[in-house]
């Protein structure tokens, strides 16, 4: 009796399932076979042929290695934000519309926050309205202070934040207006006078 019951559940789920149910029977569990979506099949498909692509630039036609490809990341990067310009020279800016703006954005990027206002200096920063400078007080020097920063001091590179030529404005309007300007509260001088 119990073998006629299992033979009518077999006979009831080959009814309702077909050609999905497997002869695969284990304690009474029957097996459907479903097959896995077709999303899965074609991700499952892509990721041969990637791996096929892979194999052979890296390893048959050589392509680069991890360490070779970091190699060029980097001199690309050194290339971009290290050079002082492309090849462009820059120059202690005259005008007075130059200097302006450089004014402006000695304001803008709050660089009295850590110099003063006028350049008087305060706790954080050196005095720039003196004579005396801790990094050289020459255009490049000053330019360079601007664009690189100068972790050690605490000073912010603002290569990321401004274009080379707006930095050349800034450098322009501490030298041309800052410098020997003498503001009230000044601190006290560090480094070397200039001459």
């Amino acid at each position: 009796m119990a073998e006629n019951r299992n033979n009518q559940e077999n006979d009831d789920f080959r009814e309702e399932f077909g050609d999905k149910l497997m002869n695969h029977d284990y304690d009474g569990i029957k097996e459907l076979d479903n097959p896995a979506p077709k999303w899965i099949m074609a991700i499952f498909y892509v990721s041969i042929v990637f791996s096929l692509y892979y194999f052979v630039y890296y390893f048959i036609m050589d392509g680069p290695t991890q360490d070779e490809e970091y190699i060029e990341v980097n001199i690309e990067h050194e290339k971009k934000y290290n050079a002082k310009g492309d090849g462009e020279v820059f120059v202690l800016l005259t005008d007075e519309a130059s200097i302006k703006e450089g004014e402006i954005l000695y304001k803008e990027m709050n660089c009295g926050a850590c110099h003063g206002a006028n350049g008087e200096g305060n706790a954080v920063g050196p005095n720039l309205a003196d004579n005396a400078w801790i990094h050289g007080c020459d255009f490049e020097s000053v330019f360079d202070v601007i664009k690189n920063g100068k972790s050690s001091k605490g000073m912010t590179a603002f290569k990321n934040q401004m274009p080379d030529g707006k930095i050349q404005k800034v450098t322009s309007y501490l030298l041309s207006k800052l410098v020997n300007s003498n503001p009230e509260n000044a601190k006290e001088s560090q480094g070397e006078e200039c001459k």
